[in-house]
């Protein structure tokens, strides 16, 4: 063997060595969750959970940082500057990701490049909700009322282009609906803005609907899921509500490592992963929350983004949905 294969051949092997010493030392000493939403917030909850149960696993620290902004384009941003040994992962609606580069002209990244999936970790059904005056009953009730209504519904949303928002759009194509779109620095206060009688209705998560709900102060019509959910199990499906299936989202967060990352670690992420979010106390405390578990491999994850892209991609070009 001449002297250039041998150098060859023997950085081949440190690399190999690297990288499997890499894997075997997941995680480092300190892994921070990037949340691009504010504290509070249902992913921020998740990657609080998630974080308190890895670091119970591994004994190493795991630490949230919250980066709202620009629809969560912000805090992916940071992950794409993390560094290879799985020290920064990203928690995030999977839709934001696949949805913001046609809602914006121009993007930090792209995230087919940029982030490497590890795995689904919980889907949030999200349900419509009326303020307290507004006279309907029901969501028939409230169909009829968005088409005919002078002036129609306005409906407050996380900011445009949120999932709700494009969420409220599906249901306004599909059954002829007039709404005018308020948009609000994050779910939280566009639910204030319904408590208040700023807006007439919201579509949103349980975890921030139900207490609200429960007291009175706002009637929630319907929900996406194809089951009613534990925790209101008064609210009726889409379809047992007289809506068409399929018209309210479902909302998916998932965890992101850099895509410098090599999968072999990712690999280890994953599973750690799906071991604790497979035991029955996280399960459920997601529950009573309003969240379902449903990890994934990072394949799976990858496919379900690569379908959503396009039909939610479509959505929002028939909407004319901008943003700058």
């Amino acid at each position: 063997m001449n002297r250039s294969k041998s150098r060859l051949l023997a950085f081949c092997l440190l690399a190999l060595g690297a990288v499997s010493a890499m894997a075997q030392s997941w995680p480092p000493a300190t892994v921070r969750i990037v949340v691009p939403y504010p504290p509070g917030t249902e992913p921020d909850v998740l990657a609080r959970d998630l974080g308190n149960a890895l670091s119970k696993q591994t004994g190493k620290a795991f630490v949230v940082d919250n980066r709202p902004g620009a629809n969560s384009i912000v805090g992916t941003e940071v992950l794409t500057k993390g560094e290879a040994d799985g020290s920064t992962l990203l928690m995030v609606d999977r839709l934001a990701v696949v949805t913001n580069p046609v809602l914006y002209a121009k993007m930090p990244y792209q995230w087919e490049s940029a982030l490497k999936p590890v795995s689904d970790l919980a889907g949030v059904n999200l349900f419509v909700g009326v303020r307290e005056g507004l006279p309907v009953k029901n969501f028939a009730e409230f169909l009829q009322y968005a088409r005919t209504a002078p002036g129609g519904v306005n409906v407050g949303t996380g900011g445009n282009g949120h999932v709700n928002h494009i969420g409220m759009e599906m249901l306004k194509q599909a059954h002829g609906l007039n709404f005018s779109y308020v948009p609000y620095r994050g779910v939280a206060p566009a639910v204030l803005g319904l408590l208040s009688g700023e807006v007439d209705a919201v579509m949103a998560g349980g975890m921030v609907m139900q207490a609200h709900a429960k007291s009175g102060k706002i009637r929630l019509l319907a929900m996406g899921d194809t089951q009613r959910a534990m925790y209101l199990p008064d609210v009726p499906t889409l379809a047992e509500a007289g809506g068409k299936p399929g018209t309210i989202p479902s909302t998916v967060f998932a965890l992101f490592a850099p895509s410098k990352v090599p999968d072999a670690v990712v690999t280890q992420i994953n599973q750690a992963v799906a071991k604790v979010m497979d035991s029955s106390q996280v399960k459920g405390t997601y529950a009573v929350r309003g969240m379902d578990v449903a990890t994934s491999t990072p394949q799976q994850t990858l496919a379900s983004m690569k379908k959503d892209a396009v039909r939610y991609g479509n959505i929002i070009r028939e909407a004319g949905i901008k943003l700058e």
